[in-house]
């Protein structure tokens, strides 16, 4: 692929250089790995395009993300140079993307070298909605999102487009891993280290927030087991304000069980029949009381009374927690409770729950490993985690 610019029967002809579109993975790569906060935007269109039945659907988007982070010019909708501002897709889908992505263990969802070259797709000038016939659901409806995905990707240059391949790859990284839950055998760790050394895992690499979350949903499965509730970082369609909720049957016919964990449940009830009790918001980065006066207000006009505010940055400077509590209290009518020591929240979280002591720290580090899956960490973290338990049980045992 050649970096250049053609006129060939009053069409714009433009080519995507290959070398540049490998720096351009590398860079979003870089990003979608670190703690950066992404575009809401493409997380939530990356991920519903991944979750429809077509497949190749989602690399046609990465490459159309790879190509306008690369060349800000190329048509998003082009399959070939024979339209107006069109590029090989299937040459920087074949040549760039996928190969990328196999050498970085990233799920495209398709395991072929070109998944261009699947229909709707294949020998096709660009993409348009007439590809499938209406009646052909839900593959025309997918259709039609992909495209209006591909309509807001061509308005997309410099670094607004490297940062929505960057969530494209995020999403890629953890939706493709989302299924595996390492089964970690009790250790014996007491409590002071554990915390310890849970505090040190969510710092190691926050992953965008997202180990500070998991802790903070595992800590509340030990206080509420069975009705702990996570959404993923920065969905824009959770029901409720916060990562994490507490939430009971609405009508329940007896009284609520708390005798098994979170993982032992069987079949979880439907959103309609469950009420939140109490949202958490967890942040791995300095926030203001301002930031959480805000999400108290959004607690009130959602109805829930109970909010938990989880801000474990190292560096986060003093909250007054208890002035933030009066004023939540006293301006909306919610009982707040602000957390910024991680190591404090799992002791709290021990402290209230209804298991035994020795059973919550047996616990704790599987439900952390299941909750890491369940806010979608990369593949990594639940062996970085197990590494980290095997370590410190060898030098207490040690000892």
């Amino acid at each position: 692929m050649q970096n250049n610019m053609a006129q060939g029967g009053g069409k714009k002809v433009l080519s995507v250089h290959a070398g540049q579109a490998r720096e351009r993975f590398l860079e979003a790569l870089a990003l979608a790995q670190g703690d950066e906060e992404l575009p809401a935007e493409w997380i939530e269109r990356t991920r519903k395009v991944g979750q429809g039945g077509s497949a190749t659907n989602t690399p046609l988007l990465g490459t159309a993300l790879l190509a306008k982070a690369t060349n800000k010019d190329v048509n998003a909708l082009a399959l070939q140079t024979k339209v107006h501002r069109g590029y090989s897709a299937r040459g920087v889908a074949k040549n760039v993307l996928v190969p990328m992505c196999v050498e970085h263990e990233i799920d495209l969802r398709t395991t072929g070298a070109e998944p261009l070259n699947n229909q709707p797709f294949f020998a096709k000038l660009q993409v348009f909605k007439e590809l499938i016939p209406e009646d052909k659901q839900p593959a025309r409806a997918e259709l039609e999102y992909l495209i209006s995905c591909l309509e807001a990707a061509d308005y997309l240059e410099g670094e607004s487009a490297v940062h929505a391949l960057a969530a494209f790859l995020r999403v890629r990284i953890e939706d493709g891993n989302k299924a595996t839950v390492l089964e970690l055998e009790a250790g014996a760790l007491t409590l002071p280290v554990l915390s310890a050394l849970a505090k040190e895992f969510i710092n190691v690499n926050r992953e965008g927030g997202r180990r500070g979350q998991a802790l903070v949903a595992a800590c509340l499965d030990l206080v509420h087991p069975g009705m702990v509730y996570a959404d993923a970082i920065n969905d824009p369609s959770r029901r409720v304000p916060g990562d994490v909720a507490i939430e009971v049957p609405s009508q329940p016919s007896g009284p609520v069980q708390e005798s098994v964990l979170a993982a032992e449940l069987a079949e979880p009830l439907s959103a309609a029949d469950r009420t939140v009790v109490l949202s958490a918001e967890a942040k791995q980065k300095a926030v203001t009381q301002s930031e959480i006066l805000q999400f108290v207000e959004r607690l009130a006009a959602a109805g829930i009374g109970k909010g938990l505010y989880v801000a474990v940055e190292p560096n986060q400077t003093d909250l007054d927690a208890d002035k933030l509590a009066q004023k939540a209290q006293e301006r909306n009518g919610v009982l707040l409770e602000v957390v910024t020591d991680p190591e404090r929240l799992l002791a709290n979280a021990v402290q209230w729950s209804p298991l035994p002591l020795e059973q919550c720290l047996k616990s704790f580090p599987q439900l952390l490993v299941q909750r890491l899956k369940d806010f979608h960490c990369g593949k990594d973290s639940q062996h970085e985690w197990a590494d980290m338990l095997t370590a410190a049980t060898a030098d207490h045992e040690a000892t």
